[in-house]
Order: structure tokens, then C-alpha cells, then sequence
């Protein structure tokens, strides 16, 4: 493909950008002109839309923990030179071995994560999510996600972006938001400079993500509890047109007044109504958690035994108190303690920590 050619896929004045750069030089490009020039890959059928996705993950991964490109041609095994070509859409080599040393790489990495990230319980909350998720991707669509605070969404949000083979874009949704930091925050998610003036960065948001692109938009109700109905509003337009014009796969999140106070409400319904209608599926999660996924932790902690004493805890407790509390208990039972004494793993010792921690039963 001609340069010519490559330059009509990238924002205007941007091409003298992707000149190859000195490879000890962080990677100061964004993802929406490195997504840009890349396509070239996919026109010349020399990878696929997933091979491209790929690439655009590592780079997203460099660019968010400061690496040059030298860093990024150490943990794939090129050097940074051909990484910056690789980047411009310029590279002449093999693309299937570099395919292959990318996606090994992300692979990896996301097994690195796993082992030093705390202990993941598979509940019912991550599988309705995780359900959610996979068919905003697969379907290019929106979904919601709406539940109370402290049952596990985000953290099932961010498991499912660690395990994703396609990019996932997260971001959570600043207090008293207002328009500017909403850009910033979408622009910092997707690999775009979050310097740029807000009518700069508005539309290179949609070319930096794609239809293999799942861009997650976490604590969305603080649009109406913090930042008024007028940014609100602007905010939510502004989502939607990210996805008209991009069609990637979306997931907005959030407690009930994402429902009752933002899209449900009667002098909002008119206005979001367009996004409404995008939306294919609403998950609501439960506002006490499941006994199942209680259940589940205590296993996974090793606690048993009945549950009698703890009845009224287990009531209204939240899942990140629950862990809190298991991670506490099966120390304490293990002897880590002032005394070393070891305790049998059951709720009784379950509700001996928790009255020791928070002074109620």
C-alpha cells in the first residue's frame, strides 16, 4: 500500500507523525493514528481484524506503563526499530511470526496478572457479566450492567478485560464529573493524548477503537448523582456517538440510579432515547448476593460448616467485606496470630473475626 493511500486512513495533519522514531524513545503516537496506519496490514490481507486488535493491545499496553519502544521490542523479541516500523504501518516483514510472538506475549501477561492479583471467585455476579460482555463484543452492541455498589462488577469487569484475547478499554467514570474530564478519562482508556483540546479529541476517539474493541464505561450513575442533568446529558450523547461511529462492542456500569434517575427518568427519556434503543440487554444484579456465590467464597477460603451464627451477617453483607473478612479468618485459623493458636475453619470463627473487626454480630 501506498503512503498516499495509508494517508487517507489517518486524521488529517496527522501522517508526519508516524515517521519511524529513535527506538530509545518513549512511543509518543496515539492509538486512533497507530490504529490508522496499521489497517494497512488488513487491507494488504497480510493479517486479520484480530491480528490487528492484537497489535493495538500491546501498543496500549506499552504506551500505559511508559515503555519506549526499545521496551516493547524486549517483552515480543524485536528490536525497538522494528517495533516504531511496526507501529507506522511501515514494516515489510513476516507478519504471521509477529502475530504469533504478540499474542504468545499477551498471553503471558495475562497469566502474570493472574498470579499476582488476589484470589478470583467465579460467582454468579462474574457470570452474568462475563455473559454481558460477550455479547456486547460479539454483537457490536450496548449493554448495561446496573447493580449495587461493592457486589463484585468491577472487579468482574477488570477479570474479564485481564482474560480478553481482543483489546478492552476500561475506564471509570471520575466524581463531579465534568464534560472535559469525561473526554479525559475515555481518552487516557483508549490510547489517545488526553492533553488534546476537547473539539481535537472527540472524534479521534471513535478511530481509536473498533468492532473488535470493547470499551467498558464504569460508575456511570456519577454522571446524575454528581455532575447535573445538562453534563449528564452531554455526556451520554457524546457515548453515543462513540458508538455510531465507531461500532465497537460497549458496557456501561453502574448502580440503579444509572436507571431510575439517568435513563428511566421522564425529563431525560426523550433526550436518551436514541441511546436507549442501542442498548440490547440490561443486566441487574441482585441486591443481596446470591447464597451461591457466598457459598462459593467460603470454599475458596476454606471456610464450612453451618451457617446458624452468621445468618444476620451474611443478610446484607457485601462481597468486599465478605472476602475481607475470609482472607482475615483463614489467617487467623492458620495461627497467624498474637498467641499462634490454629482454630477450626468454620462460620463460628467466621463471626469471632468479624465481632473483633467491626464490634457487631
Amino acid at each position: 500500500m501506498s503512503n498516499d493511500t495509508i494517508q487517507e486512513l489517518l486524521p488529517s495533519g496527522e501522517f508526519a507523525n508516524l515517521v519511524a522514531a529513535r527506538p530509545e524513545q518513549g512511543m509518543n503516537r496515539s492509538a486512533d493514528q497507530v490504529r490508522a496506519a496499521m489497517k494497512a496490514y488488513v487491507i494488504d490481507g497480510r493479517i486479520t481484524d484480530e491480528g490487528l486488535e492484537s497489535l493495538v493491545k500491546l501498543f496500549n499496553l506499552g504506551k500505559s506503563r511508559g515503555w519506549s519502544f526499545d521496551g516493547v521490542g524486549k517483552a515480543v523479541d524485536y528490536s525497538g526499530a522494528t517495533v516504531s516500523r511496526l507501529f507506522a504501518g511501515k514494516y515489510e516483514g513476516a507478519m504471521r511470526a509477529v502475530i504469533e510472538k504478540v499474542d504468545a506475549y499477551l498471553e503471558l501477561e495475562a497469566e502474570r496478572q493472574k498470579m499476582t492479583s488476589d484470589l478470583f471467585i467465579e460467582t454468579s455476579t462474574w457470570r452474568k457479566v462475563q455473559a454481558a460482555c460477550d455479547l456486547a463484543i460479539k454483537r457490536n452492541a450496548i449493554v448495561r450492567i446496573v447493580g449495587p455498589s461493592q457486589v463484585g462488577k468491577t472487579y468482574s469487569l477488570k477479570e474479564y478485560m485481564r482474560r480478553a484475547k481482543f483489546q478492552v478499554c476500561y475506564l471509570r467514570v471520575p466524581a463531579a464529573p465534568t464534560f472535559k474530564l469525561i473526554v479525559e478519562a475515555v481518552c487516557d482508556a483508549v490510547g489517545i493524548s488526553s492533553s488534546l483540546r476537547v473539539d481535537e479529541a472527540r472524534p479521534r476517539v471513535a478511530k481509536a477503537v473498533g468492532p473488535n474493541t470493547l470499551l467498558i464505561i464504569d460508575e456511570l450513575h456519577e454522571l446524575i448523582m454528581s455532575a447535573g442533568k445538562g453534563t449528564a446529558m452531554k455526556c451520554m450523547e457524546w457515548i453515543r456517538e462513540i458508538w455510531d461511529n465507531s461500532g465497537c462492542g460497549m458496557a456501561l456500569c453502574g448502580t440503579s440510579a444509572l436507571e431510575d434517575d439517568l435513563i428511566n427518568d421522564p425529563k431525560m427519556k426523550g433526550w436518551l432515547g436514541q441511546l436507549d434503543q442501542r442498548c440490547i440487554r440490561v443486566l441487574k444484579l441482585p441486591n443481596a448476593l446470591p447464597m451461591e456465590d457466598i457459598e462459593l467464597a467460603a470454599s475458596a477460603y476454606g471456610i464450612s460448616g453451618s451457617m446458624k451464627p452468621v445468618e444476620n451477617i451474611l443478610r446484607t453483607i457485601r462481597m468486599n467485606r465478605l472476602t475481607t473478612i475470609l482472607t482475615m479468618t483463614a489467617s487467623w485459623c492458620n495461627g497467624n496470630n498474637k498467641t499462634r493458636t490454629k482454630h477450626p475453619k468454620t462460620w463460628e470463627s467466621f463471626a469471632a473475626v468479624y465481632k473483633a473487626t467491626f464490634e457487631e454480630v
